[in-house]
């Protein structure tokens, strides 16, 4: 595939300041981790609405069956993302970043006007697509435009706009009886404000446009040739077992605390109060492990080892809290208690890899390779929440399906001995 040569305005001299910039990438993935927990938090009142609407009985089995049915629909959307990486790459990070801020917000809002189950789908797919498409974006923008000495702080730290997403999202759901699911969904729209802010205030890095607008872009076979191939698959095997990990350990947690305090004559007002809560502490376990990160990955050292310790702390948590807790202890208290090491290793992690990623790829192929790789992640770690519905719906065990699954931390090691280690080094040119 022959390069593909980008032409900009001669526009090298302007800038950004760190903290813009910092804020600007930020704000987008805050508002990703919003999108994506709204749903978590009102997948049983929607679900019993959307299965009724279809004819369909709201039993325990089928809400998990078809709620994990509609969660790979959203990842698959997001997986279908890698799309934007390509696109940034050739017309600019933040151009991207607003198109897909854009989509999403919309997508999210139709969710609560969907008809029916079909109709929920489309619009979950839709609001994936553009969710996955602005990490890709936005990511390698705030490497690109701060300085050396301030990219490993800033770039740990920019995913502690996730859990601050998944907080605001928690806010949310305490709306639900107050202005129903849908009503939650509409507020998804807000996002889309986030765009014209960006287009006013946050130019291009000059890194992309000094380094690759003036230059060949590098064809997006390149990235599965030579070396960078095993690059490449390696970065993309950690992102799908640290995405399958998530979203199939932490996803069900909410349904499963509603689920055994409403079996236990607890009203289901209260029983979605404690989840949210819950919400609360696995989401705050996720900050401090965000925060903590730019040190963390300096006492630990290498970029592989500090990886393999939150692979192993992921698996041990979730064991802690879904076989001691729940399975042999039968305690929903203890289990809530031990959400916030839950959220610190499981999501934590993925703050080691904003950092990781756009170091493992160069300029001009920075967003599509970093974002192939959480995309192909997202393509894998999609079948995780389908694969637990299905179990729970066989088994009607939470715990059993979820346990069963977190052995996909262990499958990861190997991928993190093929990454190369970067810790040390600057940011690829």
């Amino acid at each position: 595939m022959p390069p593909a040569t980008v032409h900009v305005a001669d526009t090298d001299d302007v800038s950004v300041s760190p903290a813009r910039a910092f804020w600007a990438a930020w704000s987008g993935w805050m508002l990703d981790g919003f999108d994506s927990g709204l749903y978590i938090f009102v997948l049983v009142p929607a679900l019993i609405d959307l299965l009724r609407t279809g004819g369909l009985e709201p039993t325990k089995g089928n809400i998990a069956q078809y709620g994990g049915y509609l969660f790979s629909i959203f990842m698959l959307g997001w997986a279908c993302s890698m799309f934007w990486g390509w696109l940034a790459d050739r017309i600019g990070r933040v151009k991207v970043m607003c198109l897909t801020i854009l989509m999403y917000s919309v997508a999210t809002a139709l969710c609560g006007l969907a008809w029916s189950l079909t109709s929920f789908a489309v619009f979950r797919f839709l609001a994936g697509f553009g969710v996955g498409g602005e990490w890709a974006a936005g990511t390698p923008m705030l490497q690109e435009s701060v300085p050396e000495q301030m990219r490993i702080r800033l770039a740990s730290w920019l995913h502690t706009a996730t859990p601050i997403g998944g907080l605001l999202a928690v806010g949310a759901s305490f709306l639900v009886p107050v202005i129903g699911w849908r009503g939650v969904f509409l507020l998804g729209v807000l996002p889309a404000l986030l765009t014209v802010w960006l287009r006013r205030n946050v130019p291009e890095p000059k890194v992309w446009r000094t380094g690759v607008a003036r230059t060949a872009v590098a064809g997006a076979d390149s990235l599965f040739r030579g070396p960078q191939a095993r690059t490449t698959w390696a970065a993309a095997s950690m992102m799908a077992c640290i995405i399958f990990g998530l979203w199939s350990c932490t996803f069900w947690a909410p349904t499963l605390i509603i689920s055994k305090l409403t079996a236990a004559g607890i009203p289901m007002a209260v029983a979605q109060h404690t989840a949210s809560v819950s919400g609360l502490l696995l989401n705050g376990g996720t900050l401090v492990a965000c925060g903590l990160m730019p040190w963390i990955a300096t006492l630990i050292g290498p970029r592989r080892r500090a990886a393999a310790i939150f692979f192993v702390g992921s698996l041990i948590s979730v064991i802690a809290a879904y076989v001691v807790a729940v399975t042999i202890l039968d305690s929903v208290e203890l289990f809530i208690w031990l959400l916030p090491p839950l959220g610190f290793f499981t999501n934590g992690v993925f703050a080691l890899f904003t950092l990781w990623l756009p170091e493992l790829f160069p300029t001009s192929q920075r967003s599509f390779g970093a974002g192939f790789a959480f995309s192909l992640g997202r393509v894998l770690g999609a079948i995780g929440p389908t694969i637990v519905g299905i179990v729970v719906a066989m088994t009607g065990s939470y715990p059993l399906a979820i346990t069963a699954v977190s052995v996909i931390y262990l499958v990861g090691l190997p991928a993190i001995a093929m990454a190369p280690e970067t810790a040390g080094r600057p940011l690829p040119a």
